[in-house]
């Protein structure tokens, strides 16, 4: 009969130490080319959000102009003392402009967000490691 021996079919073979380091290396750089494209991106977003902040706290102020908004307020306070402030409530909530607030809650969450990513994306473009000799 044959003789079955104990064949292995795959030898094991050490990788150089050198390249745990190298493959570490590599993947950090990809991550920091990745993070270099999101910062563009978000940056851009920040930016522009930024810029539109001011034309929409403009649109804000003229709005609670027309609306009558402070006269409702300041009616609103002055009639604790006599008694009718629920029926001046409701006029104060009904002359709230509330499209314009709906446009700068977006417009500021937007720069809120795109602030915090760029931020995140920042730090890991900008961080230094070192390179294997």
């Amino acid at each position: 009969m044959t003789k079955k021996e104990n064949v292995t079919l795959f030898k094991e073979i050490d990788p150089p130490h050198e390249l745990f380091s190298m493959v570490l290396t590599r993947v950090a750089l990809a991550r920091q080319n990745a993070a270099r494209f999101r910062l563009v991106i978000f940056g851009t977003i920040a930016f522009s959000s930024a810029l539109m902040l001011v034309p929409t706290l403009q649109y804000v102020a003229s709005e609670f102009k027309i609306s009558g908004f402070y006269d409702y307020a300041s009616l609103f306070l002055d009639s604790f003392s006599h008694g009718y402030w629920q029926e001046l409530l409701y006029s104060l909530a009904a002359s709230l402009p509330s499209i314009a607030l709906l446009l700068l809650a977006i417009i500021s969450g937007a720069l809120v967000w795109s602030l915090w990513h760029t931020n995140r994306n920042a730090r890991i473009v900008f961080t230094r490691f070192a390179l294997p000799a």
